[in-house]
């Protein structure tokens, strides 16, 4: 360690040596050689020389590959290098910098930045350079007019014992990152500003549950917490349970959910929204959080709930007219009131085929309310499918002789029990079969197959009839949507949306189905009768 030391120490006083000390050098061991008072032998003079001339070249050449290696690792970068002296003027620069500048290495050396950039520039290198030649480290982004370049500098004092020798400078470009920064920036501030203006509550949350965004208001309606956890909503036990299920869904399916629900505000007002939550997916198509919306939509629900009370009030208030009416037609065409001819009676059925339609119309408005507003119970009972279907059949006789069809009941499978409400699931029969023979060809023959598979027991009537495209089946048994008025038919479009309500209720399915060769099929399967242990009937 003590030789080492001792021949690093000799490295750098021999390279600090300038050619008039290595001359003196010479001439004083040519001296010493010829002098007879220390004369030296030649040999050893010249042993000398050559020790000290390869001792000059080794370390002139371990210096310039020190110097090369250095010069090509700061060329091989793509930074900015520049490295100053304690005057703050240019000693060395790598060559990408050279580049920027326009300048070569011998141009640059000795000079300061007012002779290389604009007076701005300049100022905002100088005053970096400043601080730095006074010991401190400098990190910072400097906005540059030449070149119209954003650069990040770090510039670092190099220091010896004696104090500060330079600085060293390290420029990256970091423009493009930069603008492609601001330009996210900008379309943040313009999605956030579009959110705050949206007539709608909207927020943003991460997977743990924390709001790292609300608009107004959300902060307003939906009762963000004002306290020092700002990122957390103030929801009751219950309320905080259902939320936490709902996001654990969204994120564990990545899928979005839509519900309604009653929220309770700060004021402690009680208002209808209808909430929308899906997940925030990041380009690795992996959930990263959830954005919700809440419409308040308790003004519509108000509004719903009034028209919905007036319809039914009104459909229950017609019907026992409609009901009188129908008794005293009964009256007049059973000759209770004297004998009829043949125009009165024809006249007087007419009008009693009327008033059944109304009769039907209203019934058929006033169930798909209780319905909807989930006041229907339903009687389940154990039922005979094959018997519904049956009976319904003979109830439209009139229009089956009007049409001219026939109607064949094929059976497949040998039980064709199952437990519901025998009247609703009846009036759903009514409905698809009168359907079927409403729309059919004249003279054409209906096939009806009533099946029972592992799904369960499964109704289908397929008629001939005109094709339905795909819109229209789309909008099928929705609520108002008909398709009568393309055959120049009666319909109010609540049929088959009330048929609907009626199979969702019993936990089935009904379907539609319509093809090119003018074959329709309407069906529904309902589930089979499960046995408990104790023998009791559960659908």
């Amino acid at each position: 360690m003590i030789y080492k030391n001792l021949f690093k120490r000799s490295e750098n006083i021999l390279m600090g040596l300038k050619w008039k000390f290595q001359i003196a050098l010479v001439i004083f061991i040519i001296w010493v050689c010829f002098n007879p008072q220390t004369r030296l032998h030649s040999i050893i003079a010249i042993s000398l020389m050559l020790i000290f001339y390869i001792l000059q070249s080794y370390i002139e050449k371990r210096a310039s590959f020190h110097k090369e290696l250095i010069s090509a690792i700061c060329n091989s970068s793509q930074d900015l290098i520049v490295y100053k002296d304690f005057n703050g003027r240019y000693l060395y620069c790598n060559q990408v910098f050279l580049d920027t500048v326009n300048k070569t290495l011998e141009d640059i050396k000795g000079k300061s930045e007012a002779d290389l950039f604009s007076e701005k520039d300049a100022d905002k290198f100088h005053k970096i350079s400043k601080r730095v030649l006074k010991g401190k480290v400098i990190r910072k982004k400097v906005e540059m007019e030449t070149g119209d370049k954003i650069y990040d500098i770090t510039a670092t004092p190099l220091v010896l014992t004696k104090g500060v020798l330079g600085a060293l400078i390290i420029a990256k470009d970091v423009t493009h990152e930069e603008k492609l920064k601001s330009d996210l920036e900008d379309k943040e501030q313009m999605f956030r500003s579009v959110l705050q203006g949206m007539p709608i509550a909207t927020y943003l949350k991460d997977l743990n549950g924390n709001v790292y965004y609300e608009n107004k208001m959300a902060i307003d309606f939906l009762g963000l917490s004002d306290s020092d956890n700002a990122n957390k909503w103030n929801y009751e036990e219950k309320r905080a349970d259902e939320i936490s299920k709902e996001d654990n869904e969204i994120i564990n399916e990545s899928k979005c959910i839509v519900r309604e629900k009653q929220i309770t505000l700060k004021n402690n007002d009680t208002r209808w929204f209808k909430v929308t939550k899906c997940p925030i997916i990041n380009h690795e198509k992996k959930v990263i959080g959830i954005c919700s919306i809440a419409r308040d939509i308790d003004a519509e629900k108000t509004a719903a709930e009034q028209r919905e009370t007036y319809v039914a009030t009104l459909t229950h208030d017609l019907k026992t007219p409609t009901i009188a009416q129908i008794k005293a037609l009964d009256l007049l065409l059973n000759d209770h009131m004297g004998p009829l001819n043949n125009e009165q009676r024809e006249l007087l059925t007419l009008t009693k085929d009327s008033c059944n339609f109304m009769y039907e119309m209203l019934s058929t408005l006033l169930s798909t309310y209780k319905y909807e507003n989930g006041d229907y119970t339903l009687n389940c009972e154990k039922c005979n499918i094959i018997s519904l279907a049956e009976e319904s059949i003979n109830e439209l006789e009139a229009i089956i002789k009007e049409k001219n069809v026939t109607i064949h009941i094929n059976k497949e499978g040998g039980q064709f029990d199952t437990e519901c409400d025998r009247m609703q699931i009846k009036r759903v029969l009514t409905n698809i079969l009168g359907n079927a023979i409403s729309y059919a060809y004249d003279n054409t023959q209906i096939a009806v197959t009533i099946k029972q598979d592992e799904n369960g027991i499964c109704f289908e009537a397929k008629n001939e009839s005109a094709y339905i495209n795909p819109e229209t089946m789309n909008n099928l048994f929705k609520k108002y949507v008909s398709h009568a008025a393309k055959f120049n038919k009666i319909g109010v479009g609540l049929g088959l949306y009330l048929s609907k309500q009626i199979i969702n209720a019993h936990d089935g399915n009904i379907y539609a189905k319509s093809f090119e060769d003018n074959h329709n099929i309407f069906g529904f399967v309902l589930p089979l009768i499960n046995k408990t242990e104790d023998n009791s009937v559960v659908a």
